[in-house]
């Protein structure tokens, strides 16, 4: 059907064809809904259930109680286990969102010729394997490593600084290497969709360079640092790799001894309670993220 608005024809879409347009994306959509139901839904679903189960002997029965709730909430080591998993992770975030944004702002609107090269030397990082990353600041920050031997050269100290591996900071320094690249992108993508007109807009009606990205762009890309920081957030706050390579006694994290329940201990329902109360911990970072976000688009 063709309507005219003025000297423009416009044209609808029949209430028919729109009917079967959402019946074929029903009809597409409900395969793939239901296949990541079954296998994100039911592992959820399992993994509550078997935190309300019970270690008898060597194996696991269904006897259902709330002992490793109860063993969570009364001993402390845990509770200040995810809140240190949380701060390495907010730490971690903060530091790549310092490193990425100013890299992603040059390739958007300084590479405009050569933006393309720009996004692929960010890319081409993550091709290297995660471990080789990881074990990279272990031989930087060794004794007899990189960093050690050249502030030794240079006379700033006159030993090696033993606290630098394993500890919190290579955790650190380890997870914002890793997750930098992955905030760039999502801050990329954001600004390379901010109009060039905005921008003018703002300069013409005098606001100077630092007015317009204070007042412009930093408000149009938060989308894009509150997805690429709670994208970081989450995987650094369940990464069990950098801890075990890096870090010591003083930078394990949840997923660690999550990991070691499920291993050594053999103590599966802890195990579940305490990966459940992590999810738990997520849904209201990410609920809190969903809130400041609002905000800021008001």
């Amino acid at each position: 059907m063709i309507g005219v608005s003025g000297n423009r024809p416009r044209f609808a879409i029949p209430d028919r064809l729109a009917g079967s347009r959402r019946l074929q994306l029903l009809v597409i959509g409900l395969p793939v809904g239901a296949w990541i139901l079954w296998w994100l839904g039911g592992a959820y679903a399992t993994l509550l259930i078997q935190s309300l189960w019970k270690t008898q002997g060597f194996g696991v029965v269904p006897l259902w109680n709330l002992d490793s709730y109860e063993k969570i909430l009364g001993q402390d080591y845990f509770l200040k286990t995810l809140g240190k998993s949380f701060l390495i992770a907010g730490v971690t975030v903060l530091l790549a969102t310092a490193l990425a944004f100013p890299v992603a702002y040059f390739i958007t609107f300084k590479m405009t010729r050569r933006r393309s090269l720009g996004y692929v030397m960010v890319i081409v990082p993550l091709w290297v394997s995660y471990l080789v990353r990881a074990y990279a600041w272990k031989v930087i920050l060794g004794d007899q490593g990189f960093l050690n031997t050249a502030l030794m050269g240079m006379g700033i100290i006159s030993h090696p600084l033993s606290f630098l591996l394993y500890s919190p900071i290579a955790v650190i320094l380890t997870l914002t290497h890793i997750y930098t690249p992955f905030m760039i992108l999502t801050i990329y993508a954001v600004l390379e969709h901010i109009p060039q007109s905005y921008i003018e807009a703002s300069r013409d009606l005098g606001a100077g360079g630092l007015r317009t990205f204070v007042r412009v762009t930093l408000p149009l890309a938060m989308p894009g640092i509150l997805a690429g920081g709670l994208f970081s957030f989450g995987l650094a706050a369940g990464d069990f790799v950098a801890p075990l390579l890096v870090g010591g006694p003083d930078a394990v994290m949840i997923s660690n001894i999550i990991a070691s329940q499920f291993g050594a201990a053999n103590d599966w329902p802890l195990g579940a309670a305490l990966a459940a109360t992590m999810l738990a911990a997520m849904i209201v970072v990410i609920r809190l993220a969903s809130w400041v976000e609002a905000k800021s688009l008001t």
